[in-house]
């Protein structure tokens, strides 16, 4: 029997990644938490404030550049591989946990994860400005390690900062959306094909 609110909130996410929000009910969720709904009801009086919880953990935290790394690396070359161990230690987290009981048509958690994201953007109030404020943070991010490189002399001195910035985002999500299909981001294609963009950079 689950006795905390972060143990609800993790067994949620698992129900919510399987089923549409219109489908999840409360008795689906406080039998998924081995609670009554009564119990569920305790944590969360609502659906909705269960689904933004849930939402507010595995989508805003998870994805907000400062819990990944607390500071960038030094160089362009470094913050690569940093990057990428931000990103597959967020996937091992959410693969830990669901494991293997999503598979029905044999789709990867990744896949799951996506369609969770999508519920997101269409019950969660307000939530399109919270998941700019982040893409932006992830932008300035890149932007900030890409000027310092230039600067230094790490990389080419025509850079342009702001489009280099962009390809490496849209390679990390592009690659990321392909793979959902099929087995799931490969952390090392996505640190090949970083690597590739960045010897194209090199000075």
């Amino acid at each position: 029997m689950i006795t905390n609110r972060e143990e609800v909130i993790d067994r949620a996410f698992e129900v919510f990644l399987k089923m549409n929000y219109e489908k999840a009910s409360i008795n689906t969720l406080a039998k998924a938490c081995g609670l009554t709904k009564t119990g569920i009801v305790y944590y969360f009086p609502h659906k909705l404030d269960l689904f933004m919880a849930v939402a507010d953990k595995y989508v805003l935290r998870m994805h907000e550049p400062g819990n990944k790394f607390p500071a960038p690396a030094d160089t362009l070359a470094e913050f690569i591989g940093q990057y990428v161990a931000g990103v597959n230690a967020s996937m091992k987290r959410i693969v830990g946990l669901v494991g293997d009981s999503l598979n029905p048509n044999d789709c990867c958690p990744n896949f799951y994860y996506f369609h969770f994201l999508s519920q997101v953007r269409m019950y969660y109030p307000g939530i399109r400005q919270k998941i700019e404020r982040i893409f932006c943070q992830d932008h300035e991010l890149w932007e900030k390690v890409i000027r310092k490189a230039k600067e230094s002399g790490e990389i080419k001195s025509d850079t342009d900062v702001k489009k280099t910035a962009t390809m490496f985002r849209q390679m990390f999500f592009g690659l990321s959306y392909e793979q959902a299909f099929l087995n799931g981001l490969n952390v090392d294609k996505l640190e090949e094909n970083f690597r590739y963009i960045y010897s194209l950079l090199k000075a």
